[in-house]
């Protein structure tokens, strides 16, 4: 599992426009760089899924409980 940390470390790479949240465009934007092509659709389901205040974005905390799954 990773650190808090860590996890911050992450969060501070996705985060473009530093609001300490991450949306659907900059996770849409890190997977397409990544390779990794998911449809915005797909990407905002497992956003709500896992946005526990839900703001349409994944916080720290929120960011850690998914990564700790």
């Amino acid at each position: 599992m990773p650190t808090r940390e860590e996890v911050a470390e992450l969060l501070s790479v996705l985060d473009k426009n530093k609001d300490k949240k991450i949306s659907v465009d900059e996770l849409k934007t890190f997977l397409d760089s990544s390779n990794c092509k998911l449809d915005r659709n797909k990407i905002q389901t497992f956003i709500n899924v896992h946005d526990k205040d839900k703001d349409g974005m994944l916080n720290l905390d929120e960011l850690i409980d998914v990564l700790s799954e």
